[in-house]
């Protein structure tokens, strides 16, 4: 396989028979119902839901040269299925000989569909690669995650392709949530496999 019959995430879970669905069937089937009894939800649209996932990858790289931005594009959207935005500077930074709008790296924002199929990848192929991996902070801060994934190679759409991608380090995961308290949050998380913690201690 050359690197135009690159396979995409979706090519890859299909050919393994993974329900690229399975985010979405736990939380409807499983989590939803769940939620109701043990938080006393007055309607099924209070449900502490998945809002959205950044995906995000940056490196120094790119700062001394933008075209440099090509190849971690490919592999987001590779890994993704979604044509990734390039991120920029949004001002002026003396002390990094940062410029306004100088470019910094690329991102993909998913939802619905594309965001329940990362999940699934995240929860169930990625994750457990992570050497030493035990669980992802909660903070009660905000209703979000977010983790590194140490090497884009860990994504089994580019691992065939090491030549290709090794010189790629590893990219950033923000996960959004509707959760108004840490309570919802580590539920959410827990229903839907993804290990986490309390980060701060005061939280009950």
């Amino acid at each position: 396989m050359n690197f135009l019959e690159t396979q995409t995430s979706e090519d890859y879970f299909q050919q393994k028979r993974f329900r690229m669905d399975m985010t979405k069937y736990v939380y409807q089937s499983v989590f939803a119902r769940d939620m109701v009894v043990k938080m006393n939800y007055g309607s099924s649209f209070d449900i502490v839901q998945l809002k959205k996932v950044t995906v995000h990858y940056t490196s120094k790289y790119m700062l001394a040269e933008p075209k440099n931005i090509l190849l971690p594009s490919v592999a987001l959207q590779l890994v993704t299925g979604q044509t990734p935005h390039v991120t920029r500077a949004s001002q002026s930074v003396a002390a990094f000989k940062l410029k306004k709008s100088q470019v910094l790296g690329c991102a993909v924002t998913l939802r619905k569909e594309m965001m329940n199929r990362f999940m699934t990848q995240c929860v169930h192929v990625l994750l457990p690669r992570i050497k030493d991996f035990s669980s992802l902070p909660v903070s009660s801060l905000q209703p979000s995650v977010h983790f590194g994934i140490e090497q884009m190679l860990f994504f089994p759409t580019l691992e065939k392709h090491v030549d290709i991608f090794e010189p790629l380090e590893g990219c950033s995961v923000h996960v959004q949530t509707s959760a108004k308290t840490p309570a919802e949050m580590l539920l959410l998380c827990s229903g839907l496999k993804l290990p986490t913690s309390i980060e701060d201690k005061h939280i009950a």
